[in-house]
Formats: structure tokens, C-alpha cells, sequence
């Protein structure tokens, strides 16, 4: 199979990084959702029983429930209230929200490479930890989730940075959405295998959960050190062929990208007030409510509200996420191919991959209020489907949005938006840990409402404020952007500059405005004989 307009694609480098790109994001969720199906064979749901209300209702809707999980010797050994687990549950992201935009930056100042591999190694290390953590104290355990979040919130950004540099523009949704997919693979994964450790598994079983977890990121550490590279440029294995495709394919955004050196050089104000960028955050930010709020909470639905025993639990938890992983990977396929074939804009694409990333799910969580105990099945399916069409914005939408407005920038920019998108996972799981004390399912309408309602807010925001058309302040260069301001101070200085015929270099732009505010300062009144040109011949001259 060959790249459109390129050397072979399933046998390249640039897709071997996606493959790699994959294990890590389905190590990081596997991280990432340890906890969620864990603890429920963590729970000493006896006694969290006894701290309830009895509640007559409860005992007649449970007696018609098509299946019923209650009195099945499911005990584990903690005695932590709901309140205790929404916290617990809610801690990594503490961590995660920390590290968003240092993570962009860190890797335009490392390589994405280096902090990536670190950020697993770290996250792999305290995974590893956890078991013995919570035989301890609940809080020793939230603070190993807060250190893997902080660990893990450097991934995204430093891989829409490492996009930045192997992506060429028309393999961009393909490789990224095959790469993203790996979170859900990550749930498809930890879910049913979970379940079945939790029961079969060594140390109590829900120990087992987390060394195996832990154990296999380091094992995937060894062969991102090996294989992989945060350029092509900087790859042992590439052939010439490929690297000089994709370096040709990305010369002009990573022209840019190269001499961002520093966060001074960050255009933020642009970046903060870019409607283009406002609509990455807010469709972000609404779309991650749900998905956080079904992530640490799908598997404690089905056993509270479904009446799933833990086998099947672990099992069709998974199903939502076979269904979002597979849309991920169609919808970023079949959005190259229309961009490459039709005359649809790349603007037009991503309002409406964002728009069924949000409009469908806001349906399916409006029906999963009319679901209970007597048809737990059509909630599984109301999941699947909510779950799948999620996938069109992970696989076309604003996953892959930051690189089309941003370009060398993008790294920074998804760092802002998924610093907005954790904030859903600190409060959502903590906010159902409140919302659901008795475990009805009455009280589980009010959390599908509030989810419905932030995506339609994220739908409307894609609707309005969508682009995928670079940004003009994307495509300047930190020198250019340096080389404006002195234009605009020396303006202020009286002193205006005519930019048309003669050959200053922006060098000689800053020296220029140097030297007039010093003799201003000084006292003395600078003024200009004759005008000035400047010529932008050299866009990447050094200072």
C-alpha cells in the first residue's frame, strides 16, 4: 500500500511511529482506567451497603432486574465511602491538569521522544506501586494517581509536537486518528482483562491488575527507546526515500517549529483569543465530560444501575470501546480520503466530524435516562453507540484540529485544550460519586443530563467557531513576530519605516530600535534623515 503521493505507507517508519504511538496511548488508558475497574472488586460493598438508607423502591425494582449482582461474594478488602472513591478515582487528573502545557513546550525543548518515554516510564514505575500504596492508606494511593497523572499529561501535547515533524498534511487524519485509537484499544484491553484478574488474579486479584499494567509500559519503553525518533531526520531506520518525503511534505511548518526556543516566543495572546483555538477548547473540554464521565464510571454503572456480575462487567464495559476505537480509525481514514477526492474544505470537515462527536452522544446519554435493571442490554448498546460516534471527533475532529490551526504551534495549543479537558476529569468523577450515593438509577438521569447538556455546548461551539485553515499568526516565525514588535515600537518612537525597496535585515530592524530607545532614554530626541526599508529575506536569522 502506498502513501498518496509517497514511498509505501504500511511499511514505512512514519507508520511504524503510528503503531508505537498506538501501544502508548492504549498503555496510558490502560493506566488511566486500572483504577475504575478495580475498584470494584476493591470495595467492601457489604459494609458501603450498610452505611446506606434502606430504601424499599430499591428492593422491588432489584427483584424484576433481568440480572441482579447483589450477594455474590464480591467483597474486597477497602471500607471507602463514595464520596472516598470519586476522590480517589478523581486524583489522577489533579496531577494530569498540571503538566498539560509544560509538556508542549518540553517537547520542542527535548523531543517529543525523550519526554514521552519518561512520561511512561514514571507513569509504568507508580502504576507498579499502587497495590502496596492502598494496603496503606487511601491517601498514599491518590498520591501515586496525582504522580501518573503528572507523568501522563505531557503525552499529548508532545504528540501533536512529534506529528508536527512526521506527519505529511495529506496522511495527516490517517496517521494521527490510527495513533489516537490506541486510547480506546487501551479500554478494550483493561476492561474485561481487569474483570477477569479482579476474580482470577494473584494478591487479592485487583492487585495483579496493576503490576501487570505497570510491567507492560516498561516493556513498551524499551521499544519506543529503540524504535523510535522524534523526527525523521534524527531516525536510524528510515530509508532516504521516506525522510525526504515527509521532511519536503512538512518543510514549511517545521521551519517554524524548529526555533521555537523559548515560551517567550509563544504567540499567547493570538492563541487565546483565535476563534479557531476557543472552538478546539470548548469542543474539547464538553466532549471529554462524557468520555471521562463513562471511563471511570462505566464499570460501577453496570454493576449499580445494569446489575452486571463482574465477569460480564468487564466484558461488555469493553463493547463502548471496541465501537470508539473502530470509528476512530474510519473516521480518519475516510476524512483523507474526502479531503484528497472531493472539494469539501477542511474547515467544513471538521465542524461536522465535531458535530456528530457531540450530537450523537448527547442523544444516546438522553435515552440511557429510560434505561434500568429490566433491559440492561439496551444500555450497553446506548454506550456503544454514544461511545462510537465520539470516535468521529477523535479521528477527524479537534484531536486533529490543533495541527491544521497551530502548525509548529500545535503542541502548545492541544497542551491549552487538554489542560481545559482534564478539568471534566477531576470533577465528574467526583460530582457522580455525589450525585449516585444510594445507587439508583433515578440518580443516575441527573448525571446523564448534565452530560447532555455540555454536548450540546460543544456542538455549538464546532458549529460556530470552527477552522481548519492555518492561523496567520501560526505562520510566522518567532523572528518575524520580534522583527513586527520592533516595527510597532519604533512607530511609537516617532520613527516609521517604509518596507518596500531597500535590503535592512531584521536584524538591523532590532538594533535600530536598541539604539533610538537608548538615545531616548538618555534625553535625546532621535530623528531620521531619510526612510528606512526592510526586506523579510531572512526570516530565520539569528540574533
Amino acid at each position: 500500500m502506498f502513501g498518496p503521493n509517497g514511498p509505501p505507507f504500511l511499511i514505512s517508519c512514519r507508520f511504524m511511529i503510528a503503531v508505537l504511538v498506538f501501544f502508548a496511548y492504549a498503555i496510558q488508558y490502560m493506566h488511566k482506567v486500572d483504577l475504575s475497574v478495580g475498584i470494584v472488586c476493591m470495595i467492601n460493598n457489604t459494609w458501603l451497603a450498610s452505611t446506606k438508607p434502606k430504601l424499599n423502591t430499591t428492593s422491588n425494582a432489584t427483584s424484576n432486574c433481568y440480572f441482579n449482582s447483589i450477594g455474590k461474594g464480591e467483597d474486597g478488602p477497602f471500607e471507602w465511602s463514595s464520596d472516598t472513591q470519586g476522590l480517589v478515582l478523581a486524583s489522577f487528573f489533579w496531577g494530569y491538569l498540571i503538566t498539560e502545557i509544560p509538556g508542549g513546550w518540553l517537547s520542542m525543548r527535548f523531543g517529543s521522544k525523550v519526554v514521552i518515554l519518561v512520561g511512561v516510564a514514571i507513569s509504568s514505575i507508580a502504576t507498579l506501586l499502587m497495590p502496596v500504596a492502598a494496603k496503606g492508606h487511601y491517601a498514599a494511593l491518590m498520591i501515586l494517581r496525582i504522580v501518573t497523572g503528572l507523568a501522563q499529561g505531557v503525552m499529548w501535547p508532545s504528540m501533536a509536537s512529534l506529528w508536527t515533524q512526521w506527519t505529511p498534511p495529506a496522511e495527516r487524519s490517517k496517521l494521527i486518528g490510527f495513533g489516537n485509537s490506541g486510547s480506546q484499544a487501551g479500554s478494550i484491553i483493561a476492561l474485561p482483562l481487569g474483570g477477569y484478574l479482579c476474580v482470577n488474579g494473584f494478591d487479592g486479584g485487583w492487585g495483579s491488575i496493576f503490576y501487570i499494567f505497570g510491567a507492560a509500559g516498561l516493556v513498551w519503553c524499551v521499544a519506543w527507546f529503540i524504535l523510535s525518533a522524534s523526527s525523521p531526520s534524527q531516525h536510524r531506520f528510515i530509508s532516504q526515500g521516506e525522510k525526504e518525503y515527509i521532511l519536503k511534505a512538512t518543510e514549511d511548518i517545521i521551519s517554524s517549529h524548529n526555533e521555537h526556543e523559548s515560551l517567550s516566543d509563544t504567540p499567547w495572546r493570538s492563541i487565546l483569543s483565535s476563534k479557531a483555538c476557543i472552538s478546539i477548547f470548548i469542543t474539547h473540554f464538553c466532549n471529554n465530560w462524557g468520555v471521562y464521565t463513562f471511563l471511570t464510571n462505566i464499570p460501577t454503572y453496570m454493576k449499580d444501575v445494569l446489575k452486571f456480575d463482574i465477569h460480564s462487567n468487564g466484558l461488555l464495559s469493553a463493547v463502548p470501546y471496541v465501537c470508539f476505537g473502530l470509528m476512530t480509525i474510519t473516521t480518519s481514514n475516510v476524512a483523507d480520503v474526502i479531503l484528497r477526492k472531493t472539494g469539501i474544505s477542511r474547515t467544513i470537515l471538521r465542524k461536522s466530524a465535531n458535530s456528530l462527536g457531540n450530537l450523537i452522544p448527547m442523544g444516546a446519554v438522553i435515552g440511557l435516562c429510560f434505561v434500568d435493571c429490566q433491559n440492561p442490554y439496551i444500555g450497553v448498546v446506548l454506550l456503544s453507540i454514544g461511545l462510537a460516534f465520539t470516535g468521529c471527533a477523535y479521528g477527524a475532529g479537534f484531536m486533529v484540529n490543533s495541527n491544521d490551526v497551530a502548525a509548529g504551534y500545535a503542541g502548545i495549543v492541544f497542551g491549552i485544550s487538554n489542560t481545559f479537558a482534564t478539568i471534566p476529569g477531576i470533577v465528574s468523577p467526583y460530582l457522580v460519586g455525589v450525585i449516585t450515593k444510594n445507587k439508583l438509577q433515578s440518580e443516575w438521569q441527573t448525571v446523564f443530563i448534565i452530560s447532555a447538556c455540555i454536548y450540546f455546548v460543544g456542538a455549538l461551539s464546532a458549529i460556530l467557531l470552527c477552522s481548519g485553515e492555518t492561523e496567520k499568526w501560526a505562520k510566522k516565525t518567532p523572528v518575524q513576530r520580534k522583527t513586527e514588535k520592533s516595527l510597532k515600537n519604533l512607530r511609537s518612537l516617532g520613527v516609521h519605516l517604509d518596507l518596500e525597496e531597500h535590503g535592512i535585515t531584521m536584524d538591523n530592524v532590532r538594533s535600530i530600535h536598541k539604539s533610538m530607545a537608548n538615545l531616548q532614554r538618555a534625553g535625546s530626541t532621535p530623528t531620521m534623515k531619510k526612510t528606512i526599508t526592510v526586506m523579510f529575506e531572512d526570516p530565520r536569522v539569528n540574533y
